[in-house]
């Protein structure tokens, strides 16, 4: 009468939408605190924040899946001072 399997399996995509949301907000939050968002395909080039004369500009790879464009970005952003900023708490969360 009962199956030994789970009633409930959480679909992989649970934690992908995650992962878009939290990628969302940073590269909103980067976005709002003046650092230019590029998202474009690197094609395994290695994106990351660049300086171009006085403007900071982040460069996302397309080409990458969304959880790896989390971790790029991460790694990017979190080596910079967010406790001044107005979402400091917010991305101190998405950081990790």
């Amino acid at each position: 009468m009962f199956r030994d399997e789970p009633l409930f399996i959480k679909p992989p995509i649970l934690s992908t939408m995650n992962s878009l949301e939290t990628l969302e907000t940073m590269l909103a939050i980067a976005q709002d605190e003046g650092i230019e968002i590029r998202s474009e395909w690197l094609s395994g080039v290695r994106g990351g924040l660049v300086r171009v004369g006085d403007k900071a500009v982040l460069f996302v790879d397309q080409a990458l899946s969304v959880p790896e464009q989390l971790q790029q970005v991460r790694s990017a952003l979190r080596p910079l001072d967010w406790s001044e900023t107005p979402q400091a708490a917010r991305m101190s969360e998405c950081l990790g």
